[in-house]
């Protein structure tokens, strides 16, 4: 399947990210990938219904 999607040469792309806000950021990629679940899972909760319009499920 990742040959198909993310890892496939032909449509893959990289995007240069530059953060406006370094400190939230920061802040940011440690509630979702650090080592805080019940942080990361009360996030999700409180903010995931905001993104729910960008997901890209196919």
């Amino acid at each position: 399947m990742m040959n198909l999607t993310t890892m496939n040469p032909d449509t893959r792309r990289l995007i240069k990210v530059v953060p406006d806000d370094i400190k939230r950021t920061e802040e940011i990629f440690d509630i979702l990938m650090g080592d805080n679940l019940q942080g990361r899972k009360d996030f999700i909760v409180e903010k995931g219904a905001d993104y729910a319009d960008m997901l890209d499920i196919s």
